[in-house]
């Protein structure tokens, strides 16, 4: 999945999956959120054997990739 939107520091990155830190000030004050969604994605994609890796592209906006192992049901 990847989003729009400016330009995100590495170290701010770095820091988005820890629980509470959100990326940039809203833009809309319409819509709520504390900074708890990506920590929960890493918690449970970890419980699952998978990885989650947050890539800023230099046009900015932010790439989020889970992998997820195969497991055969035989």
């Amino acid at each position: 999945m990847q989003n729009t939107g400016e330009r995100l520091s590495p170290e701010l990155v770095d820091r988005l999956t820890e629980p509470f830190q959100r990326g940039t000030a809203r833009i809309r004050t319409d819509q709520t959120g504390v900074g708890l969604g990506l920590a929960i994605v890493k918690s449970i994609v970890r419980a699952h054997g998978g990885t989650l890796s947050l890539i800023a592209p230099d046009a900015g906006g932010l790439r989020v990739e889970v992998q997820l192992p195969f497991l055969s049901g035989g």
